[in-house]
């Protein structure tokens, strides 16, 4: 259904920007949330096999005609090329270009960040021969639409089916709003709630019936988040183990041995698979040893103040708030549902505390990051109080029974469809970065002609550039500079990462900034070509240079300043053009930029 739907939707031609393709989600999507809370109204239809089916269809609908019909007009995802998205797309294209498990940017090296996901979406793409940069808004909407089939899939084995399709599409509809950036993160998040409630369960409940399967499952899953995003990895880890620790009321120390052995099941499974994407790293990190990594030393205004979604005066912050009020009253009502979801609630609000001691040795927990685990549980939360709530309201007012089902159908379609409308909109700068940013391929944007004047609309005449001078493969070549365009339109190795937060400790990413400025110090071409000879990483064949005052070529190197926000600061660094005067250079104004290819 999502691949067909992107299919049908990029033929479009709607201009941008415009708030027609708003308008057709916005309908279409009321109308997909309408059919779904008809399914759930009654338990035999939700339970039947046309909706198992049927059900993961409409969700996928639902995700991808929001996401779809807002970015028509464009080959990139939400946020263009811009910012995070850089290093996204860079990782996806090294990923399309080799089988192994090599850092996104150094040449050498084994990935540092995750691999999993990018790793299937770079090979996706090299299957479909779709270039990695316009393949990853493809991978991302489908990602984002197997997240709400999984917390389908995993509510059901939870709740009844009619309050899984219920869950489930409350869960598509959260995801577009909080998560859509990082849509890895969410297939992670999105079945996360129902899968606490089962470890739970299966680490303290005396029956053992399904015990051993519902462990094992949970230890696949701890293992393929260690292989996508490991701060959630590390989190749900450590949920686990809490689910062992926490006394049960009136037998603080009962079945303790056994329960740690079974959360210890679950972790050991875990840390297993994620050697099938980390095993490389940890074999190279015990070899050479590990610098310290800068990839948490980064604390916005979220990561410093504390989430409280209920509060929003919004649709969500309804459901939150309805949500919290359900799990504070099932605690020993509905103990079964409302403590393990108490429970991961709270272990993202200690996750925020603990910011404050990490600070003191510099670092932080990127608690910010679990905003979206806070928000969904309390809106699943927030769904099935209500759902309760209509029952007893039935169950009290027996002559009342079938208007209020229907009121309360009516309620759930207008809440969700709301939600849904909240969640993204063409105004977002996300959606404007996805339009208005230079395709690596031409140069120009998907509103717009070519702009001269913008450096990073220059890539495609560098990419021919260094590779007519340098006669080597893309992905043999260490260049100097340049915009991330250049790096995703080919399989270029950056000598230094854009930003140290996203760069492999194993690089020594300083080190790499004092030998930029050491070349910079050469006396003549001779001595810097020793240099460069004499580099202890493989040095740049290729150097994408902006043009400075006296015949100078200038470069950019980035220094981490954390606890400052933001956390890194530029440094140009000013090479003498008389440098590359010398046979051993090839030398080429390009627009904005000069590019110097090493012969």
């Amino acid at each position: 259904m999502c691949l067909v739907l992107q299919a049908a939707i990029s033929r479009l031609r709607v201009p941008f920007p415009t708030y027609a393709g708003t308008a057709v989600a916005a309908t279409v999507g009321a109308v997909v949330v309408g059919v779904l809370v008809w399914i759930a109204a009654r338990e035999s239809r939700a339970r039947s096999a046309v909706a198992t089916l049927a059900v993961p269809g409409l969700l996928a609908a639902l995700v991808t005609l929001w996401l779809g019909m807002l970015l028509q007009g464009t080959r990139y995802y939400l946020g263009g090329i811009s910012i995070d998205q850089s290093f996204r797309t860079q990782a996806l294209a090294r990923y399309a270009a080799t089988w192994s498990l090599a850092d996104m940017n150094y040449l050498g090296l084994p990935s540092y960040y995750p691999a999993g996901w990018f790793w299937l979406g770079g090979r996706a793409a090299d299957l479909a021969g779709v270039p990695a940069w316009e393949f990853y808004k493809i991978w991302a909407i489908l990602t984002l639409a197997v997240a709400a089939w999984a917390a389908f899939a995993a509510w059901r084995l939870v709740v009844t089916p009619g309050r899984a399709v219920l869950v489930a599409t409350a869960t598509a509809v959260v995801g577009l709003g909080v998560s859509s950036a990082e849509p890895y993160a969410w297939l992670l998040v999105a079945p996360m709630p129902p899968i606490a409630v089962i470890v739970w369960h299966a680490i303290r409940a005396d029956e053992t019936r399904l015990r051993g399967l519902a462990l094992a499952a949970t230890g696949v899953y701890l293992g393929v988040a260690a292989m996508t995003y490991s701060l959630h990895a590390g989190f749900f880890g450590v949920y686990v183990v809490l689910a062992a620790l926490i006394p049960t009321r009136g037998r603080p120390g009962r079945h303790l041995v056994p329960r740690i052995t079974r959360a210890a099941v679950v972790v050991v499974i875990g840390l297993v698979l994620a050697l099938v994407v980390w095993a490389p790293f940890v074999v190279a990190a015990l070899a050479g040893g590990v610098p310290r990594s800068d990839a948490q030393r980064y604390l916005p205004y979220d990561g410093a103040v504390w989430t409280f979604p209920m509060l929003q005066p919004s649709s969500i912050g309804a459901m939150c708030l309805v949500g919290l009020i359900g799990i504070v009253l099932g605690w020993t009502v509905h103990e079964r549902l409302a403590r393990p979801l108490a429970v991961l609630v709270l272990l993202v609000y200690a996750w925020f505390a603990l910011t404050l001691p990490a600070l003191l040795v510099g670092q932080t927990t990127l608690a910010f990051r679990l905003s979206p685990v806070v928000e969904l549980v309390l809106v699943c939360a927030g769904v099935l109080t209500a759902v309760e709530a209509v029952l007893f309201a039935r169950t009290r007012w027996p002559a009342l029974g079938g208007r209020l089902l229907a009121l309360g159908g009516l309620l759930a379609v207008v809440v969700l469809a709301a939600c849904a409308q909240g969640a993204l909109s063409a105004d977002d700068d996300t959606v404007k970065e996805a339009y208005s940013d230079p395709y690596p391929s031409t140069g120009a944007p998907a509103v717009g002609a070519f702009d001269p004047s913008r450096s990073d609309s220059w890539a495609p005449q560098l990419v021919g550039a260094v590779q007519q001078g340098s006669g080597r493969p893309a992905s043999d070549l260490v260049v100097l500079g340049g915009p991330t365009q250049f790096y995703v339109d080919a399989p270029f190795h950056g000598f230094q990462q854009s930003t140290p937060h996203y760069a492999n400790p194993l690089a020594h990413y300083e080190q790499r900034n004092d030998a930029v400025r050491q070349w910079s110090r050469a006396s003549d071409p001779s001595d810097l070509l020793r240099r460069l000879d004499a580099s202890p990483w493989p040095a740049p064949r290729a150097f994408l240079f902006s043009r400075g005052p006296g015949g100078s070529l200038t470069t950019n190197i980035v220094h981490d300043v954390f606890p400052q926000y933001p956390n890194v600061s530029s440094e140009t660094v000013s090479f003498p053009g008389r440098l590359f005067d010398s046979p051993a250079f090839e030398r080429r104004d390009i627009g904005p930029w000069t590019v110097v290819v090493r012969r």
